[in-house]
This record gives structure tokens, C-alpha cells and sequence, in this order.
């Protein structure tokens, strides 16, 4: 770019000062105080201080954080010094609608309540402070309030004088002559959560309770309580020991002490909540594997809901059966509400439990009507319609139809790729997804907590690049998908086979063909018929029964792990060279159109780090490789190519604007050579980094950086100078753009805004020192808006 003259920065000072000081005088208005009424004053929140008068005392930072969760009421967001959500909760003032109309919005939804100091409970809050400090083992330590105003803010101080913490030395559980349950909880301790050296803590003692009780009703305990269980401390032994000592309530009820064995069961597939679950509902009852079905709608072949169920007639009571259930039932996907309730026998000294089963089934067909907003990654953005019919009994064995219908027009707009591309699509698929295995050999899998399902799915899809082509594409697939856990899940489809075709090329794109054989090859017609596996790791859905008993109420660390593999074409490849030894030169076809081969490997990591309630760093890794096999022309199908940029990538430029390599595609040719916007390649790599930060109730705020490439396998000099992939110089090819963000998270709903612009191109090196934003040129050949649904990572 050129060099800017001394004049030109001459009058871009005044303009930068300009709005810095709009920016501060619209903030200092925003701070709420001539809305006060006298004697008034808002809360700043609380400061916790510490004195440590043993010395050196740890976690003092942890400390803190813990103690603020039970610090209220929380004062109002503020930015800058201001409080803009409780500013717009003035100036909206009485709404006259109770419910909906803008003011409405503008009060409650956007706008914050003033928090004053006379909503404060200081000393209250001190002993609140000190009984927690207590329980974390803290003990002789004491905390005292202190109120701090000044003008129209105040703020309540907490002196915090903290000792030593006490630690665990023993650990004593009951001794075997105590009680029946003696043996089982000694088999307990190589999973208890305390053990010695730890510090005393209250809430992981009853979380110890929890565990106990859930493994002692494994044994068929049914009627065991953790109320049944006492902790006792001793704390005078010195040295800031403890010992605990687990014993058991003297007067535990006969019941409890009995391991119960399951009698009848009897299922009620049709149960509806206005029926009372104490009077057996009419129906045809009938005998399946020792269940009694109980039905008279018959919506649902009996079979298909008693196979799911872990309890069984004669064997002892397990918590781990009775959650086992539950989450099988409500797994198929076709019920509302399940629960189960037990009751003794009649009979005397039976020690047996009767079951009944009640489920409430969801509505069988349905109809829904969209009508979208289309954002999407590649920064095409439009209005859709989409129809779905779904029939969640579609062969009274729970199965799942669905048929989706779904149509948008969308237009990318962007100074930087000079016009207008706009795309018509239109797609229909049907699926089938059947609650369980259908495979050619028996696979058990009774025993985990998640049912697996099996999926069947035809599609059609065509895309209309208008001015440039049209992508017809037909999808069939046959696989399973099934959770490990809560927090992990796998997909394999063993069969997924797609056939594309491309016609109505216009003029403009046929010419782009000829000038580039790499490119034609990736869209002529062919088959794909491959094989794909996914595995995912989400630890934010995780449960650990160690964190029953914190108070906080977020998770501060969290992982996200997606791996895909993608092969297709070589097992046919392999069976036909065997079959039919090919001439040579032939190229391998299936019905006289050819097929691909390749393998495709994607990796996306993520790490979450939330430094408390209102912000967090949010990181994202992905990497992408893939290879086609063939001769040195064989390139992967279009749609299986790796892209970056856009408003899910790399913001700061324009969706597929980037690479491969060093090729810069919006870089204007001197030669008349015409360029394709939407490039891609055979290796991706990306990271991103945004720190999240609340303002005022659902609108947060970001800023971020994001950087990331993708380059070719084989190198075309001819048509795309610079595109192979060279592991010494990757790195110095690296996009780089950084930018800042408003997000309106409704929770069910997030509307983001991110205006972001580069700080490195692959083909030019950093250019920060061009940064010119009292530039118009600069900023209409820099700055990108994304408008997105949705978090980008």
C-alpha cells in the first residue's frame, strides 16, 4: 500500500479523538447515578480481605472465588466504569403493557434492576462467610463487615481473619460387627472420595454419604438412606488433625437392613398424568418375559419396550438397573414422561418389591413449519423454509421417520470479491432411525446406560451457484450411532455412498474448467462410496459425583475433542483389480460413471477455561488432511475439500477467500485471468482464541484472533502459484485476523455480530503497519461484518 503523507495522519488525529471522546462522554451517561433519589446509593459489590496471622496460608485466590458465590445480592454489570443496563432500565421507564412491547424489552430483557446498598445484609452475610469457612475446614477462623460509601456508591468490605486449614489423618468406616452392611462398605473404600491428608471438607463428606448409599442400594438395599450415615470429627487431637470416624444411626428401620429382590413388574405404555398412578389403568394385559404389559391402545409392540428394561423378575434391587431403565426408556424416543414406582409385597417377610412402569408417549406424527434467517459459515446469508414431518412410532417399534424439506435463497456480499454470488438450494431427505442395533452379527449391549440407534438415510440436494453451476447430489447411508457415556458418543456408517453431478455450467465457469484441469477434476460427475467413523468428547456434559458438592456453579475447565475419518473408493478399487485386472490406462468406473478415491482425516480440539461466571477463553485447533489416490491429477471431490474463513473461521476474511498457500485469489490479475472465489484444498490448519465476557444480561461481548491456512497435496503452479504444502514454510503462511464481537444469547437462541480485520496475509506478511481506520479505502478493503446464529466454536 502506499505510504501515507504526514497530512493524512494529521487529520486522522482530530478524527480518533473525536470519537474516543463520544465513546467516553456516552459511557460517563451511562452510569445511572442522577436517577437516584436521596440517601441512595448503588452497590459496587463486596472485597474480601485477608489477614493470616499463622502466616502463609494457600488457595487464599480460590478462597475468594468460593466465598463470592455466596456473597448477595451481586452488584450490576458494569463497562467502563458505567452501568449501561441499568441506565436502559431507567430510560425505558413504565412500560404500559405488562407483557411484550418494546419498552418491555428494552427494561427486563436488556436492562439491569438497580442493586442499592440497602438490599445489603452485611452481618448476615459475615457468619454466612464464616459457617462456609467452617465447613472447608477452616476453623477458629472469623469474619467481620465493614460498609463503605462514598458519594452515590458504596461497597461492603469482609475482613476474613484465616487460619490453617485442618487435614485429614484417619479415616475410620464401620467395623464388621456393627451392621449388616459392614462388609459391603468396607469393599467401598478403594473409591472413597476422602482418603488422608486431605482437607477437611464438608461438602465432600456428604458427597461421600451420596456415593455410599447408591452402592449400598446396588445390593439390593432398597430402602437405605444416607441419612442412615453419620461422619463424626474429632479435631482436639492437635496439630490441626482430624480424625473421622463413618458410623451408622442406631435405629435404622428393619426395612432398610433387608436386600429386596424384584417380584412383578407391570408395564402401562399408555399412561397419561391425569391418570392416577395408584389405580392400575385398563387394558389387555399380556405376559412378555416376565413383565406384565398392560395395554389397550397397542401402539407399540410390546417386545420393543420390555427388551429395554434392566429390571427383572427375581433378581435383587439395583440403583444402577433402576437408572438404566429410565435412561433406555426415554432413549427411544418416543415417550414424554417415564417413571417408576416400587412398593413392597404384601406378604409378609417377603423382602420383595413390586414395579410399575409408567409411560406417557409422546405425540405419534407431527408437522413442523420454518421459516429461517440462513446464516452460514460461508458467509451466504438468506431467507429458508424448511417442512419436517415426524412420525416417532412410524413401525410400533419406536422407530424414527422423519422427512425434511428445506429451501433457501442466499446472496454473499463482499467488497472484497468484487459482486454479488448468489445460490438457490434446495434439499429433501427421509431417515429412519431405529433404538437399537441392526447389524449381521448380535451385538450385546444391554447393559449400557444409552441405547444405540441405527440409521437409515436417502437424500437429494441440489445447489444453484447462479452465473456458475449447478451441484445435483444424491445421498444414501447406513449407519449406528451410540453414546460411551454422558460426555462421549461414536458414529460409524459402513455405508455412505453419494453420487454428484454437475450441469447447467454457465459460459463464465466452463472457461474456468479448461483454464484449470485440477479444479474440473474435483467437479466432474462421480460416485462416492466410502466408509466414515466420528468420535466425540464433550467434558461440559460430564457428571462427577465429586462435584455434587460445590457451589460453584460453572465448570472452570472444559474439553471438546472431534475426530472423523472419511475413506472411500478403495475396498471397491481393491475387489475390482482382484475381479478384473484393469488394461492399462483404464480407469476403474461403476455404473460407466467414475468413482473417487481417497482418505480424509479431520481433528477439532477445544478447550473452554471459564475464569468465573462472566468470562471465559475459548480456544479451538483444527487440523484436516486428505489425499486422493490416483495419478498426479487425482484430486478429492469437491465437497469433501477443506475451506477457510468466513463468519465460523477465520472473521477477518471472506468465507473461502483464503489460499491455498501463498495464492491470493482477490488479488487482481494483470492478465485477464478469471478466478473462482471459492477456494479449498487438500490439508487445513486453524486456531482460534476469543475471550467471552458478559455486559448486561443476554448481550456479551468478544474479542478474538484467528489464524489458519489451507494448502494442496500435489502443486498446480499453473493455476494456483504457491499452493503445495512445505512443512519449512507453512507457518510464515498463516492468515492472521483479529476483531471484536456483540452476541444477544437468548440461550435458545444467539444472534452474533463480529467485525474483524487482518493483521497478516499469506502472500504479503503482516500488515499492521498499513492499519488505517480514519481510512474509508482502508476500511472497505479490510474490515469484514459477519452476521451469524450461533457461538463459532
Amino acid at each position: 500500500m502506499p505510504r501515507k503523507t504526514d497530512t493524512m495522519r494529521i487529520h486522522r488525529i482530530p478524527f480518533m479523538i473525536g470519537i474516543l471522546t463520544f465513546t467516553a462522554m456516552l459511557l460517563a451517561s451511562c452510569t445511572g447515578t442522577k436517577y437516584l433519589k436521596e440517601g441512595e446509593a448503588f452497590y459496587n459489590g463486596a472485597v474480601i480481605k485477608f489477614e493470616t496471622p499463622q502466616g502463609r496460608v494457600g488457595r487464599k485466590r480460590i478462597l475468594e472465588s468460593e466465598l463470592q458465590t455466596f456473597i448477595n445480592p451481586k452488584p450490576n454489570a458494569k463497562l467502563l466504569g458505567s452501568r449501561p443496563g441499568v441506565w436502559l432500565y431507567y430510560i425505558a421507564g413504565t412500560p404500559k403493557k405488562k407483557k411484550g412491547g418494546f419498552r418491555n424489552f428494552l427494561k427486563y430483557k436488556l436492562g439491569d434492576t438497580p442493586v442499592l446498598m440497602s438490599e445489603t445484609t452485611p452481618d448476615r452475610t459475615a457468619k454466612t462467610l464464616q459457617g462456609q469457612l467452617q465447613n472447608e475446614g477452616y476453623f477458629r477462623s472469623t469474619v467481620k463487615s465493614k460498609v463503605v460509601t462514598k458519594g452515590k456508591n458504596g461497597k461492603v468490605i469482609y475482613d476474613v481473619t484465616l487460619y490453617r486449614p485442618y487435614r485429614l489423618r484417619s479415616i475410620e468406616y464401620p467395623k464388621v460387627k456393627d451392621s449388616v452392611y459392614a462388609a459391603i462398605i468396607e469393599s467401598l473404600k478403594n473409591e472413597s472420595l476422602l482418603d488422608t491428608g486431605r482437607r477437611y471438607d464438608l461438602g465432600r463428606m456428604q458427597a461421600e454419604q451420596v456415593r455410599i448409599e447408591e452402592e449400598v442400594e446396588n445390593y439390593g438395599f432398597y430402602y437405605f438412606d444416607d441419612k442412615y450415615l453419620v461422619f463424626e470429627a474429632d479435631s482436639t487431637i492437635g496439630k490441626r488433625k482430624v480424625d473421622l470416624t463413618l458410623k451408622l444411626e442406631d435405629n435404622i428401620p428393619d426395612r432398610a437392613k433387608r436386600i429386596y429382590r424384584l417380584d412383578r413388574i407391570n408395564v402401562y405404555p399408555d399412561y397419561t398424568l391425569s391418570m392416577d398412578s395408584t389405580v392400575q389403568a385398563p387394558g389387555d394385559t399380556t405376559l412378555i418375559n416376565n413383565y406384565y404389559y398392560i395395554d389397550k391402545k397397542h401402539f407399540f409392540r410390546p417386545e420393543v419396550v420390555t427388551d429395554v428394561i434392566n429390571l427383572k423378575k427375581g433378581k435383587i434391587y439395583s440403583r444402577e438397573a433402576h437408572d438404566f431403565t429410565l435412561s433406555h426408556l426415554m432413549g427411544l424416543g418416543a415417550f414424554k414422561f417415564v417413571n417408576i414406582k416400587f412398593s413392597e409385597s404384601p406378604r409378609k417377610d417377603s423382602a420383595m418389591l413390586h414395579a410399575d412402569v409408567y409411560l406417557t408417549p409422546l405425540k405419534k406424527k407431527s408437522l413442523r413449519a420454518e421459516v429461517q434467517a440462513v446464516s452460514k459459515s460461508n458467509n451466504f446469508v438468506g431467507p429458508g423454509v424448511a417442512l419436517t414431518f415426524t412420525n416417532r412410532n412410524f413401525l410400533r417399534g419406536a422407530e424414527l421417520f422423519q422427512l425434511k424439506l428445506n429451501t433457501s435463497y442466499e446472496v454473499q456480499i463482499s467488497r472484497q470479491t468484487s459482486g454479488a454470488l448468489n445460490s438457490f438450494e434446495m434439499g429433501i431427505e427421509s431417515s429412519l432411525t431405529v433404538p437399537r442395533f441392526i447389524a449381521p452379527i448380535y451385538i450385546d449391549y444391554t447393559s449400557r446406560r444409552y441405547l444405540p440407534k441405527t440409521q437409515f438415510k436417502l437424500g437429494y440436494n441440489f445447489q444453484n451457484r447462479l452465473n456458475y453451476f449447478r451441484i445435483n447430489s444424491f445421498n444414501a447411508g447406513y449407519g449406528y450411532n451410540w453414546k460411551e457415556s454422558i460426555s462421549k458418543s461414536h458414529e460409524l456408517f459402513p455405508i455412505d455412498l453419494t453420487f454428484l453431478k454437475t450441469d447447467k455450467r454457465s459460459k463464465i465457469f466452463d472457461t474456468l474448467l479448461i483454464q484449470n484441469p485440477v479444479l474440473a477434476s474435483s467437479f466432474e460427475d462421480q460416485f462416492i462410496l466410502g466408509t466414515r467413523y466420528s468420535y466425540t468428547i464433550n467434558t461440559q456434559l460430564s457428571e462427577d459425583i465429586s462435584q455434587r458438592y460445590e457451589e460453584r456453579k460453572y465448570r472452570e475447565h472444559n474439553f471438546y475433542f472431534n475426530g472423523n475419518i472419511d475413506v472411500a473408493g478403495n475396498l471397491l478399487n481393491a475387489v475390482q483389480r482382484i475381479v478384473d485386472k484393469p488394461k492399462e490406462g483404464e480407469e476403474y468406473e461403476i455404473f460407466h460413471l467414475p468413482y473417487s478415491r481417497y482418505v480424509r482425516g479431520d481433528v477439532d480440539v477445544r478447550y473452554y477455561w471459564a475464569m468465573d461466571e462472566h468470562n471465559k477463553i475459548a480456544t479451538r485447533l483444527v487440523v484436516g488432511v486428505g489425499y486422493a489416490f490416483g495419478d498426479s491429477s487425482a484430486t478429492m471431490p469437491y465437497i469433501k475439500q477443506f475451506a477457510i474463513g468466513g463468519s465460523n473461521s477465520i472473521r477477518a476474511f471472506p468465507a473461502r477467500s483464503i489460499g491455498p498457500g501463498t495464492y491470493d485469489i482477490l488479488a487482481n490479475p494483470s492478465d485477464g485471468t478469471l478466478r473462482f472465489i471459492d477456494q479449498r484444498g487438500d490439508i487445513k490448519l486453524e486456531g482460534n482464541l476469543e475471550y467471552r465476557f458478559d455486559i448486561i444480561k443476554s448481550l456479551k461481548g468478544a474479542m478474538f484472533v484467528d489464524a489458519g491456512n489451507i494448502w494442496l497435496m500435489r502443486a498446480d503452479e499453473e493455476n494456483r502459484r504457491g499452493g503445495k504444502f512445505n512443512k519449512d514454510k507453512f507457518l510464515n503462511q498463516l492468515a492472521v485476523g483479529t476483531g471484536a464481537g456483540l452476541r444477544f444469547d437468548f440461550s435458545f437462541f444467539v444472534l452474533r455480530f463480529d467485525v474483524a480485520f487482518p493483521l497478516r496475509r499469506p502472500a504479503e506478511g503482516w500488515v499492521t503497519k498499513d492499519i488505517d481506520f480514519g481510512s474509508s479505502s482502508w476500511r472497505g478493503d479490510n474490515i469484514v461484518f459477519n452476521i451469524a446464529i450461533g457461538y463459532p466454536f
